[in-house]
C-alpha cells in the first residue's frame, strides 16, 4: 500500500495498521507549508487545528492520494494547476 494520505486516513477509519495512522508533527508542518501559502491567518488557524484531529476523523477525498509521505517527509503530486488544486485541498481539509 502506497504511504500517501488518502490511504492513511482509509486505515485509520479501519483499523488497519498496514502503514501509519497518524501525521507527525514534521508532516503536520510540511503539508501545512505545502497548502497554508498565501492563506490568511484565519484560514491558516482552522488548517492548523484541522490538522491536530485524528485522521480516523477527517473525510477521504481522492485528491488526498497525491500527498505522499517519503523518508517522513510529505509531498504534491501536481496535476495540472498547482494553485487550483491548492485550493481544492485547503476545501477538502476544511469540509
Amino acid at each position: 500500500m502506497n504511504d500517501n494520505l488518502n490511504n492513511r486516513i482509509w486505515c485509520a477509519k479501519h483499523d488497519a495498521k498496514d502503514i501509519p495512522t497518524e501525521l507527525t508533527d514534521e508532516q503536520k508542518s510540511e503539508i501545512l507549508r505545502l497548502i497554508g501559502s498565501g492563506c490568511r491567518g484565519k484560514t491558516k488557524e482552522k488548517l492548523s487545528r484541522r490538522m491536530d484531529l485524528p485522521l480516523s476523523c477527517w473525510n477521504n477525498f481522492g485528491i488526498y492520494s497525491r500527498i505522499v509521505f517519503n523518508d517522513g517527509e510529505a509531498s504534491y503530486i501536481c496535476g495540472q494547476s498547482w494553485t487550483d488544486e491548492m485550493r481544492t485541498l485547503r476545501e477538502c481539509i476544511l469540509d
